[in-house]
């Protein structure tokens, strides 16, 4: 039988040390048939004349304007030509089988949409962390990690790609919810491993604060069925006011209840909720993951 093409997608912004990392490791993969696709953020560290220095082989993607991570992926999207399109962060790099022991994964259930790599978080060499906490065994679960994720092509076609309107933060669960209400499922291997070492250019803690809690209310109001698209600001605002103490973050609330307002306003036209059973199911794996396929929506 003939291996599945794959595309494994990079979209970066001025990480280029990392980026060659990252790269390397994709070249590297025991799964042979492959193409890379870079998408660059307009970046201005050098990291095209990097590219075309080191990386020929690779295939160069590049936007006039930062579109951030969600619309880059998306824009990234069009230019991949695999069956499975790979999301990879530039700030990670994989273990020499990740993408054979995702695809094959992804091959076992034709309604796995999508197959998230453990992450193996990295700091001075070391391995501190693996994400998810305890996850030995595969398992179905609601959402996933976008840098470290292979995604079926005929799921992005059916279900849609990131939201546009997302900077950064909470695109994988506004997009799960869609893949979820499509048929397919969101599927964890352990076995896939992403090493991470989260880099410090592009990251700042206010920011991911603030961009999770207005995204998860903007996907709240657009998907989740009543009475979820209500509570969930509830439940926000309680995080931002949780935040607020906790980093010291005053205006935190204040942001999030004003952008909930204008969304409200902005949104009411885009309301496309997903049926009741997809959204408690969706709940239901976010509390608890599964080691069997569940029941379908």
């Amino acid at each position: 039988m003939e291996q599945p093409f794959i595309s494994i997608l990079i979209v970066t912004w001025n990480r280029k040390s990392d980026l060659a990392r990252c790269l390397d490791s994709a070249l590297a993969q025991t799964w042979t048939h492959k193409e890379i696709v870079v998408m660059d953020n307009a970046s201005s560290d050098g990291t095209t004349d990097m590219l075309a220095a080191q990386f020929p082989e690779v295939r160069l993607v590049r936007s006039e304007r930062n579109l951030g991570c969600p619309s880059g992926r998306n824009l990234g999207f069009r230019h991949c030509r695999g069956e499975y399109i790979y999301c990879l962060d530039d700030d990670g790099w994989l273990k020499p089988d990740a993408i054979e022991v995702a695809v094959r994964s992804a091959e076992s259930d034709e309604q796995i949409g999508v197959v998230m790599s453990r992450l193996h978080i990295v700091a001075e060499g070391a391995i501190v962390l693996k994400f998810p906490e305890g996850a030995e065994s595969p398992m179905y679960q609601a959402s996933f990690c976008g840098g470290c994720s292979l995604i079926r092509r005929a799921v992005i076609e059916r279900a849609g790609g990131f939201p546009e309107d997302f900077v950064r933060q909470g695109e994988e669960d506004d997009l799960a919810i869609r893949i979820l209400d499509a048929g397919y499922f969101c599927f964890l291997e352990p076995a896939s491993v992403m090493f991470h070492a989260p880099s410090a250019v592009g990251r700042n803690e206010r920011e991911f604060a603030f961009y999770t809690l207005r995204n998860t209310n903007r996907t709240g109001l657009r998907h989740w069925s009543f009475p979820w698209c209500a509570l969930r600001p509830l439940r926000n605002l309680g995080h931002a006011l949780k935040y607020m103490v906790t980093h010291r973050y005053a205006a935190l609330p204040w942001l999030v209840f004003g952008h909930l307002i204008i969304d409200l306003i902005n949104l009411s036209g885009q309301r496309r909720p997903v049926s009741i059973h997809t959204n408690r199911l969706f709940l239901e794996l976010c509390r608890q993951p599964s080691l069997s396929r569940p029941a379908g929506p």
